[in-house]
């Protein structure tokens, strides 16, 4: 018996599909990671006619940096350089920066170079911590760990459902997990803690001003400028307590908000607040065609609204993609930096 023969005219193909994504992966390792943008973005604050300098107040925003040193140097290094470069010469008034400043411990002194890559702000800089200036995490346990959740879930869920619901579930399980998943933070598990107070000490030494659930009243008589920043700490690793964060400002008073996790929106206060900064999503670092962001690590936002402007109620908030990634790979999610005017 003779078998047929099979043509490899498949072959190509496959060779093209493999030197596609090869490319494609170089790029979001190699490229994109460091093209960090700097965005110039104009801002109505509400509530705060008067009160602002006649030509807007300059604050540039850094977030989530995730900085480890070690064999990440020269990538860190290189992103730097290309943020002095972006920003020199530049006159503002604030600088905010939104946590995660490290990834690990050993990124701290890249934190500080960056911070001496900027030109000084006129009014000072601020900064609050997020979940890896706490913690590191096993992620690749991750889709594990929360296949277990999920599991016990849908099988609590399952002694409430008849039989013929049961069926149906049983035969969407796979799909509906995967919707979880891509609605869900990722739970890595915690494997160490980053050493806080150093990394508090450092910033506070180089002149920022951490902001632990605390507010400071910005004034300055020449400019006309009379607002309130307040600051609140990581909602997973830290002890936000935005009440105790906004104790000290009247009723009615512009407030500027720094919180790294954009779930704050979900605070019955967050209508005292005029304009909130948060970073902690990457933009879903990972953006693919019909799914969007790979991933958003929040709970209480809409998928479009993992980074840039949206509003809530009468609360403008931004949210930036970062500087860093936790895993070394960007696609159409570029870094960023920006430079917000922010008018009354």
């Amino acid at each position: 018996m003779q078998w047929p023969v099979v043509r490899g005219s498949w072959i190509p193909w496959l060779a093209a599909a493999a030197g596609v994504g090869g490319a494609l992966l170089a790029y979001a390792f190699w490229v994109e990671p460091l093209a960090i943008e700097l965005e110039w973005l104009r801002v109505q604050l509400p509530r705060a006619a008067g009160r602002l300098p006649q030509a807007g107040l300059r604050i540039l925003h850094l977030s989530d940096s995730h900085f480890q040193g070690g064999k990440r140097s020269a990538r860190e290094q290189a992103k730097i350089d290309r943020i002095r470069r972006l920003t020199a010469g530049l006159e503002y008034d604030l600088l905010v920066h939104t946590g995660d400043f490290i990834h690990y411990d050993g990124g701290t002194d890249h934190v500080l170079r960056l911070l001496d890559a900027l030109p000084r702000p006129r009014l000072g800089a601020y900064g609050v911590l997020g979940n890896h200036d706490y913690t590191h995490y096993a992620i690749q346990e991750a889709l594990p760990r929360m296949w277990r959740t999920y599991r016990a879930a849908e099988q609590a869920a399952d002694r409430q459902r008849t039989a013929v619901s049961r069926l149906l579930a049983t035969a969407t399980r796979w799909l509906r997990y995967i919707v979880y998943v891509r609605n869900t933070p990722l739970d890595g598990r915690r494997v160490g803690s980053n050493d806080t107070d150093r990394l508090a000490t450092a910033l506070e030494q180089w002149g920022m001003t951490l902001l632990h659930n605390q507010t400071r009243h910005l004034t300055d008589r020449q400019s006309g400028l009379d607002i309130y920043l307040a600051g609140v700490d990581d909602l997973v690793e830290g002890q936000p307590q935005l009440e105790t964060s906004l104790r000290s400002v009247p009723p009615g008073a512009p407030i500027l908000l720094l919180s790294h996790n954009p779930d704050l929106v979900a605070s019955p206060l967050l209508s005292r607040v005029s304009l909130m900064l948060a970073g902690h999503t990457h933009g879903g670092q990972i953006r693919l065609p019909l799914w969007g962001p790979a991933h958003t690590q929040v709970e209480h936002l809409q998928r479009h609204q993992v980074s840039g402007f949206f509003r809530r109620g009468e609360t403008e908030i931004y949210i930036s993609r970062g500087i860093g990634e936790g895993i070394p790979l960007r696609f159409c999610a570029s870094p960023q930096i920006a430079l917000l005017q922010v008018h009354g």
